[in-house]
């Protein structure tokens, strides 16, 4: 099963998006641990609500 359209591995090049730009790079980081920290946030915020309401407490 040899389905590849590479048949030589000389001159086979690579595309990086950010290859020359650190603010690329910073911005899906910055994004990335942004997303992060929100579904966090977001997941012990909703488990404490519900767990006050379960114990009766709220």
């Amino acid at each position: 099963m040899n389905t590849s359209p590479i048949t030589q591995w000389e001159g086979a090049e690579a595309y990086f998006t950010f290859a020359n730009s650190g603010f690329g790079t910073a911005v899906c980081l910055l994004a990335s641990v942004a997303i992060v920290v929100a579904a966090i946030w977001y997941g012990t915020h909703h488990e404490s609500r519900d767990f006050e309401k379960f114990h009766g407490k709220g």
